[in-house]
């Protein structure tokens, strides 16, 4: 049976405290000594998660693993230590699987190989019967979509690198509009990604406001030995609250009103279109999505990927926007 203390966390995340424990045996496998700060770094966690993780190893699963002082790390004693291999079940492999294969959604970026040796770290620790049964459940989902645009190793090193140590960047950033790239400084703030393309939130040095920046289109990145104050009033939450599909809008949100008539109303209960948003059921059968954007472009582009089939009601400046652009569509296609 599994362990039931020492796999669930006290967020009661279950799978992620096994992939974690696991990690942690791999790299205490792997020798070196470890220390706590090295492997709360591999795992994404804190050091104080490190120490409750291997207080519960030695605990549990009476893992002989002990502090070596001179060489300030962490090992095994006992070198023929194993976990137990009776901790997964077959959801719980089914659930890996889909975890590692969502990998591919940092495909084009050097994050992409980085997690991946994580898994082959993880999944190296497992008996061969386990992996197998692994390599199986792993043909049962696949994670489609466009092609991701790589990012250069060393923009992707850098724009992580500033963000953590909140330190000014120089970006070289091509605009489509102006058909030039300029340099900005910023201060980076956080990476987003959404259907495979990545963006930074950066604060600009002359409006002081927050922008988002397609990264494929930063030409050069330079460090810069300026670091910044975190804005502590800044959280993804608010700044993407009025945003739409991961994109984010100046001024005062609006309300936006879809319409979908009774054979396309199903598409307003297959999709959310915005996490706050209201939908009505009418008497013929149709339908009216409603919610809070200042993002009304973003909102254009996904009107129209459905080709006529959802109608906007409300505002009229999104509503005239839409037809202008359908209207060139149609020119271009004619």
């Amino acid at each position: 049976m599994r362990p039931p203390a020492l796999y669930r966390g006290p967020d009661g995340d279950y799978l992620s405290r096994w992939k974690r424990i696991h990690l942690i045996d791999a790299l205490l496998r792997e020798g070196g000594f470890p220390s706590a700060a090295k492997l709360a770094k591999a795992c994404g966690v804190s050091s104080k998660s490190i120490y409750r993780d291997i207080d519960a190893m030695r605990d549990e699963l009476a893992a002989p693993i002990e502090y070596d002082a001179s060489r300030k790390g962490f090992r095994y004693v006992e070198a023929s230590f194993q976990i137990p291999a009776t901790a997964l079940s077959e959801r719980d492999l089914f659930a890996l699987m889909v975890t590692e294969n969502a990998v591919a959604q940092y495909e084009g970026t050097p994050l992409a190989l980085e997690l991946r040796n994580a898994f082959d770290r993880v999944l190296g620790s497992l008996p061969k019967d386990l992996r197998a049964k692994h390599a199986l459940a792993a043909q049962a989902v696949h994670f489609g979509g466009l092609p991701a645009t790589p990012i250069p190793t060393r923009t992707w090193s850098e724009l992580v690198e500033a963000i953590l140590a909140h330190r000014k960047l120089d970006l070289e950033y091509f605009t489509p509009s102006k058909g030039r790239a300029e340099t900005r400084r910023i201060d980076p703030y956080l990476l987003v990604v959404r259907d495979r393309e990545w963006f930074l939130v950066g604060r600009t040095q002359n409006g002081r406001h927050f922008a988002l920046f397609y990264v494929p289109r930063i030409r050069r990145v330079a460090r810069t030995e300026e670091s910044f104050e975190v804005d502590p009033s800044f959280s993804a939450q608010t700044y993407f609250e009025h945003g739409f599909n991961a994109m984010h809008g100046q001024g005062k949100p609006e309300s936006v009103v879809l319409f979908f008539a009774p054979e396309h109303a199903h598409i307003a209960d297959e999709r959310a279109w915005a996490k706050k948003q209201v939908i009505r059921k009418h008497r013929d059968g149709s339908a009216t999505v409603s919610f809070l954007s200042n993002t009304l472009f973003e909102v254009a582009r996904q009107v129209l990927r459905y080709g006529g089939t959802v109608e906007v009601r409300e505002p009229a400046s999104l509503r005239r926007d839409v037809r202008e652009q359908a209207a060139r569509m149609a020119q271009a296609h004619r």
